[in-house]
């Protein structure tokens, strides 16, 4: 049961890389709300802190993935204002 979770994991990691590709193509982010990624950065970051100290290394790879998407829209989104 262990690899559904990782299955779920790794959708939801890479549920902002179709948004990424779209904002590399068409140097937009208009439509994405600054207050929005930076909440779901912030949360990333517990959430890896959290994963980390209960030691978990599907946990751990899930939330580094998922923060560091969210980071590179956070970038994204200031460069392309």
């Amino acid at each position: 049961m262990q690899w559904f979770g990782f299955l779920g994991g790794l959708m939801v990691a890479f549920g902002f890389v179709p948004q990424i590709v779209k904002a590399l193509r068409t140097r937009s982010t208009g439509d994405l709300s600054i207050f929005m990624l930076m909440t779901i950065f912030t949360g990333g970051l517990f959430y890896t802190a959290y994963a980390l100290w209960a030691g978990d290394p599907v946990f751990i790879t899930i939330n580094l993935l998922a923060t560091a998407n969210t980071l590179v829209l956070l970038i994204l989104k200031v460069r392309y204002r």
